[in-house]
């Protein structure tokens, strides 16, 4: 993606999601500010203004991610995606270095970052692996945890759809398991 492409999701990011999201917790403070509240839907709404001010962070995060002229490679952004989904779970990198397209590079550390995020708050991984690797000109990336395991794509969450849905649009394969042992996603490009 270029700069110019860049600056403008930027832009239509905060022009569009992060000024709904900020107008939603306006919203929720307001029914806060409610006098005549149960304590159970106090509690409820205080938490979802919670989660709404999580997903301002993170949408302010990519604007500003989308802004910088960053030079780091794919390796190095998803091994410091991965210290700060992660935080205190065991990782192993298996990530060796290569060159990879701008545009592919971008898909790969998003496709990379929700796969980390999904062993952390769905399948409460406790030891996660990536792996990045070149074969045979192919792209190859695998992410794998020893959560809980449960994960399909006919679950109301869409993440893994979204990834699914990526891969393919990218011309690549898409493989999942998930069962009691963990979750293991592996995409090639």
């Amino acid at each position: 993606m270029s700069t110019p492409q860049r600056l403008q999701l930027a832009r239509e990011l905060h022009d569009g999601v992060a000024q709904d999201l900020v107008a939603l917790g306006y919203e929720l403070d307001l029914l806060l500010a409610t006098v005549d509240l149960q304590s159970p839907t106090r509690k409820g709404i205080r938490s979802l203004r919670f989660r709404v001010d999580e997903l301002i962070s993170k949408v302010r995060r990519e604007m500003y991610q989308l802004r910088e002229a960053n030079d780091e490679s794919v390796q190095e952004k998803i091994s410091k995606a991965a210290r700060e989904i992660c935080g205190d779970r065991q990782l192993r990198f298996l990530i060796n270095d290569f060159a990879i397209e701008p545009n592919l590079g971008i898909e790969i550390t998003a496709m990379a970052s929700e796969l980390l995020r999904n062993s952390v708050r769905h399948s409460r991984g406790s030891e996660i692996e990536i792996h990045l690797s070149q074969v045979e000109n192919h792209t190859y990336l695998e992410v794998r945890d020893n959560g809980e395991g449960g994960a399909t794509l006919d679950s109301s969450r869409l993440g893994l759809i979204g990834i699914k849905e990526r891969t393919e649009l990218l011309g690549g394969t898409f493989f999942y398991t998930s069962d009691s042992s963990g979750t293991r996603v592996t995409i090639t490009l």
